[in-house]
């Protein structure tokens, strides 16, 4: 079953910090590393938000929806701009399992470290 996992916070809430500094320490991959394996299965992460990163959805899908694991990041449904729900959309439409982890700015590094550790649970 393919996994994304996408790290869900306001601008400066952390999402990147998350993903770069905890998530890729924890699957062993360098800070400017995208491509990872956990379990056998190849996975690639975007740590810039949608939004952020001005990417289009659509073509992230297209580009990065043959790996097994995706970790993406955007800002929240409620907020202006947030591609949220059309990645989830898009990514289910492509076989998916789509789970969130949001995460609040201004906490301790553990609040982080222990988001991250939430991201692996749900693409293991």
């Amino acid at each position: 079953m393919k996994k994304a996992v996408i790290v869900v916070g306001s601008h400066f809430a952390g999402k990147s910090k998350t993903i770069n500094v905890h998530v890729k320490k924890k699957l062993k991959i360098k800070p400017q590393a995208h491509k990872f394996n956990l379990k056998g299965k190849d996975g690639y992460i975007l740590s810039q938000s949608f939004e952020e990163a001005e990417r289009d959805v659509s073509y992230v899908i297209k580009k990065y929806g043959h790996y097994d694991l995706l970790v993406l990041a955007a800002r929240p449904a409620h907020e202006t701009p947030s591609d949220l729900n059309k990645a989830i959309k898009q990514l289910t439409a492509k076989g998916f399992k789509v789970y969130t982890v949001p995460v609040n700015a201004e906490q301790k590094e553990s609040y982080y470290s222990s988001k991250a550790d939430d991201v692996i649970k749900k693409l293991s």
